[in-house]
């Protein structure tokens, strides 16, 4: 791991519903997956603007976060 990888923090995102296919292009940096009602999204950020970022681009969507886990 380098040096700027250490630093970074994974953070698991639940959504209502499943929505891989239209978010897996939006979010490159991310792993979705979809099934049962559910999209989850795995992504690494280095700090909490990058967060917000994210969480911004999944709020263009309009869809529902229904937890956020470090």
């Amino acid at each position: 791991m380098s040096g700027t990888d250490s630093h970074r923090r994974r953070y698991r995102i639940i959504l209502r519903g499943e929505c891989q296919q239209m978010l897996a292009d939006a979010l490159e940096e991310a792993a979705v997956e979809s099934g049962h009602g559910w999209t989850c999204i795995m992504a690494s950020v280095r700090d909490e603007s990058e967060l917000y970022g994210l969480l911004d681009r999944i709020q263009e969507f309009a869809l529902h976060i229904v937890s956020l886990n470090e």
